[in-house]
């Protein structure tokens, strides 16, 4: 299962990759897909929290 931290290192990886790439439009494209796996991961530590607090797993 993915948790928050894969998200962030992903968000990372794409955030390296926008720095060299060889546009401005596949920048922009990059950096958005590394917000989104910001905030997936933000909600992936909602859950976790969730979870370590009541015992309870949340689906999507």
């Amino acid at each position: 299962m993915v948790n928050r931290h894969d998200h962030l290192s992903e968000a990372e990886r794409l955030e390296r990759q926008a720095e060299i790439a060889d546009s401005a439009h596949a920048r922009a494209a990059l950096l958005r897909m590394a917000q989104a796996s910001r905030g997936t991961a933000a909600l992936v530590g909602m859950f976790e929290a969730c979870h370590e607090d009541t015992g309870t797993n949340l689906h999507l």
